[in-house]
């Protein structure tokens, strides 16, 4: 019989670390519980600086890794400002297109739907597991600026819309947002995963009656006052209504947009949403001048914005298990892995300064499917 290897003190036995897991179900139950305010989701920062810090860095940073969803055209532009901006029109197929989406994972009441991604977007569709903050989402949308602005008045004269759907991540496929919606905590997948407490929350068909926010017709062709239906205007539907109003799918996005939604998802079940939404991004395109040299030459991306804790004192990764909220807090080193075992690649990775010291570190991951 042979003998085992021998090791020498200088070598390390590799042991894979168990980390511990979230509780969706009484995560769920505890956000509930929160108030359906920017002070309630943002746990007691949002009368301070932080949410008017976190939505400028989330701009700029998405503005800078996907530059065709700017409309400011730069200094270096030769042909000027106006021209520039005709031009980026004609790219997008013209006046009126609603040609990109985003979407926004634990959208929690749609802040940062309103603050960031609905300023540089023309479609966002929200998905969030607490029943009365996405209807809070719902009902303030209304008042959101790039929703109440008229086509006419937006740079890039589109039709915007934000599409709502009441689902935990687990149970979500970007790819098919109205057909794996879920009907929020109640529903069979959340009961079953409270009786069996398995790993896995299955998902079920369906989709919340929330329906989608669509932008004002302009002045010139009819109402002034935000709809959310496809009205028709003396028989004619605007320019882009019907695409930004479209629930067909499969769904394609430009920006999956995650931001403190993730330490409610287990390792495995993180894999496999990042997985899913890397179907759902839209492919290379050389359509936009813009991005011609650019990282990404027109892919869509995953971007993740998280707390993060320290690694260990050894270097090993580390996770925070909260009681709170029965949630988990990664390290940097334990993020990165998962999106490894998801197949994504790294483009960009950046620290969200001016937050309050006392808040853990806020990291910026920009995510991509690899080159074929």
């Amino acid at each position: 019989m042979a003998s085992a290897p021998t090791r020498t003190k200088k070598e390390k036995v590799k042991v894979k670390v168990v980390h511990p897991n979230p509780d969706v179900v009484k995560g769920v139950e505890y956000w509930q519980g929160v108030p359906a305010t920017v002070d309630g989701v943002l746990g007691g920062f949002g009368k301070g600086t932080l949410p008017r810090v976190d939505a400028l860095g989330s701009r700029t940073f998405l503005a800078q890794v996907l530059p065709r969803l700017s409309a400011v055209a730069p200094s270096s532009a030769p042909e000027g400002a106006e021209a520039w901006l005709k031009s980026r029109i004609e790219e997008r197929g013209g006046e009126g297109r609603a040609r990109t989406r985003a979407l926004d994972c634990g959208a929690g009441i749609g802040r940062v739907t309103r603050d960031a991604l609905s300023k540089l977007v023309d479609v966002v569709h929200l998905v969030e597991p607490v029943e009365n903050f996405l209807a809070e989402a719902k009902k303030q949308s209304a008042t959101w600026p790039s929703l109440t602005t008229p086509p006419s008045l937006s740079p890039f004269r589109a039709r915007k819309a934000a599409h709502f759907h009441l689902s935990t991540l687990q149970a979500f496929d970007p790819s098919l947002p109205y057909s794996s919606s879920e009907s929020g905590p109640r529903s069979p997948s959340l009961a079953k995963r409270k009786r069996t407490q398995e790993d896995k929350v299955e998902a079920v068909p369906g989709s919340a009656p929330f329906e989608p926010t669509l932008s004002p017709r302009d002045q010139a062709r009819g109402t002034t006052t935000n709809t959310t239906t496809t009205e028709k205007n003396n028989g004619e539907e605007e320019p882009g209504e019907t695409e930004a109003l479209s629930k067909q799918e499969p769904t394609k996005f430009d920006v999956i947009w995650c931001q403190w939604c993730l330490q409610h998802l287990s390792d495995r079940d993180l894999v496999s949403f990042l997985r899913k939404a890397q179907g759902a991004l839209v492919g290379p395109t050389t359509a936009y001048k813009r991005d011609q040299g650019a990282v990404l030459d027109g892919s869509g991306i995953i971007v993740v914005k998280e707390n993060v804790v320290r690694e260990h004192d050894d270097g090993e990764e580390n996770v925070w298990y909260d009681e709170e909220d029965k949630s988990i807090t990664r390290s940097i080193n334990a993020y990165e892995r998962v999106f490894a075992e998801a197949g994504l690649v790294l483009v960009r990775k950046e620290t969200q300064l001016g937050l309050p010291e006392e808040l853990f570190p806020v990291i910026m991951w920009c995510l991509r499917a690899p080159e074929k």
